[in-house]
């Protein structure tokens, strides 16, 4: 995943993002709320958790003030190009971010949870490379 950092970082292209996210949905913990919102597109959320990718759509109810959601795993590919332009305008920033998620994950996560080790590798090696 190191390797798909770097080359993001150097290319700033959309295949590079798309390599990344297809890395990251697999490394996230499961659970939307443990899940990372990889980029947000017209109410649509495109968030990565327990290795899948989950477009949630939050809109107003047709009756009143009430929120309906609907959630629908999806493929890396089916995110839009245009989502992931901040990942490709930004990189460092999400990355950041995504990191910052990750180290509040393993503050609660269960000292036996078995994707423990290999999140702590990627933080580790991520900060290691700045």
């Amino acid at each position: 995943m190191i390797a798909a950092v770097r080359e993001l970082k150097e290319k700033r292209s959309y295949e590079q993002a798309y390599e990344l996210m297809r890395q990251i949905k697999d490394l996230c913990p499961p659970g939307i709320e443990w899940g990372f919102e990889l980029a947000r597109l017209a109410g649509i959320s495109y968030i990565a958790e327990g290795g899948r990718i989950v477009a949630l759509s939050v809109t107003k109810g047709e009756f009143g003030p009430f929120m309906d959601s609907r959630m629908k795993e999806i493929s890396v590919n089916s995110i839009p190009a245009n989502a992931l332009s901040v990942v490709v305008s930004d990189p460092e920033g999400f990355l950041d971010s995504f990191v910052n998620h990750l180290l509040q994950w393993l503050k609660s996560s269960s000292p036996n949870n078995p994707l423990r080790a290999e999140v702590l590798e990627f933080v580790n090696a991520l900060s290691a490379k700045r």
